[in-house]
């Protein structure tokens, strides 16, 4: 059986409408994409030797594509189109994951109810073996008290702490992190309050948590409270610096930041959409929304639900995963593409469905060469490489069949 995907696809390009003036009919156009890609490497990036799959192995927000079940973090050696499987580490849902910026370990969350009895999440840090890639679990953490199903996680740039994000305990958790790779317990816990106007909105959701250029300032969303929180760490604790607030009922799930670090882009959940914010990082000041871009066509109909936002390193391009909730529409498992003009204004640029099952994530490569989408109905990651010179997608290579997919990172 091949890798390579069947071209039978619907590629819709055109210009997709800023919410609230949209126009009544959207282009739709197939065809082939140029053949070289014209990409410019990232000046640091480094070919990745490793690559880690974290996946749902129980009760999946959303389903699953009904196979087997998945055991936990899958360790895959990426080499050309056809990726081996090295090694698969027992865990319970290590629904998110994060190296640490020395590349020698791994940290998981687990999208827990209960751990130990009592009503939690949990962290793990894994060490990685420099020769095969191969994980050896360290230790475990619980997460605060109440704290449970965690939705995202990532390591400090210093390499000193572990941020997590709870989406049902509505908390953020700071945990430090050993020179030995391990965790401590929580140190830190920010707990919001408040609601948004939708059902799903009945309480805080911490969805993600990203820093900024300088390090100094981590930001987080909230889909349930429809917030922006940004943090400092000072003394092992999360001292907040700013908190905006947006549109009622978007949702905001995850951000991305231009590179030149004055921009932060969101993507809401329950909206449908991309909204891009002023920045301003030596303060931590989330600043006016600046433009508000849906993620759909016009002719969309039924439920939507953005999931992934990734910022190219060139800052030209940036991509949004769309998932298929309750909608027939062609497009509602998709990746929308846009084009990032010198003031930060996204266009439309094309909608890619092709191979595409319930991307709850997405992960650049680190040069910009490629999009991986972690096909959670689909059991795959499918790889798409990017144009350098168009932004567009093309190329369409399963490289992967993981059951569940639902997080991928790189170590090099």
């Amino acid at each position: 059986m091949t890798n390579r995907l069947r071209r039978t696809f619907m590629q819709w390009t055109g210009s997709l409408p800023l919410l609230g003036a949209l126009p009544k009919t959207v282009m739709a156009q197939a065809g082939e994409q140029p053949a070289a890609s014209g990409v410019q490497p990232a000046g640091n990036a480094r070919p990745p030797r490793f690559a880690y799959v974290g996946t749902y192995t129980f009760n999946a927000p959303g389903g699953t594509a009904g196979g087997p079940a998945a055991r936990g973090i899958y360790v895959l050696a990426p080499r050309g189109d056809a990726w081996t499987q090295v090694q698969v580490v027992e865990s319970a849902n290590p629904s998110f994951l994060a190296v640490h910026p020395n590349q020698r370990f791994l940290y998981a969350i687990n999208e827990l109810e209960v751990y130990e009895g009592r009503p939690s999440g949990s962290a793990e840090s894994y060490a990685i073996d420099p020769h095969d890639g191969k994980l050896t679990l360290l230790n475990r953490q619980p997460l605060s008290l109440s704290g449970t199903n965690p939705a995202h996680v990532v390591v400090s740039p210093d390499g000193k702490h572990l941020c997590v994000s709870i989406y049902s305990g509505g908390a953020y958790n700071l945990l430090p992190i050993g020179e030995d790779g391990k965790l401590g317990t929580v140190s830190g816990i920010f707990k919001d309050t408040g609601s948004g106007p939708r059902s799903e909105q009945e309480a805080p959701h911490a969805h993600m948590m990203l820093f900024d250029t300088t390090g100094q300032h981590v930001i987080g969303t909230d889909l349930g409270t429809d917030r922006i929180n940004v943090f400092a760490i000072e003394g092992g604790k999360l001292a907040p610096r700013d908190r905006a607030q947006l549109k009622p009922g978007s949702g905001p799930r995850h951000l991305a930041l231009h590179p030149q670090g004055k921009l932060l882009y969101v993507i809401n959940e329950l909206e449908g959409s991309v909204a891009c914010h002023g920045y301003d990082p030596a303060t931590g000041h989330v600043q006016e929304e600046r433009q508000r871009i849906s993620t759909t066509p016009a002719d969309y109909t039924g439920q939507k639900s953005g999931a992934e936002l990734l910022m190219h390193p060139s800052g030209r391009f940036v991509y949004a995963s769309n998932r298929k909730l309750k909608s027939d529409h062609p497009l509602a498992d998709s990746v929308a593409a846009f084009s990032i003009d010198a003031s930060g204004k996204l266009a439309q640029l094309q909608y890619w469905n092709e191979g595409v099952h319930f991307p709850r994530a997405m992960t650049m490569a680190p040069d910009g060469s490629h999009v991986y989408v972690l096909n959670q109905k689909g059991d795959t990651i499918l790889r798409l490489r990017i144009d350098g010179q168009t932004g567009k997608l093309d190329q369409p290579t399963v490289v992967a069949k993981v059951p569940t997919p639902v997080c991928l990172v790189f170590a090099a």
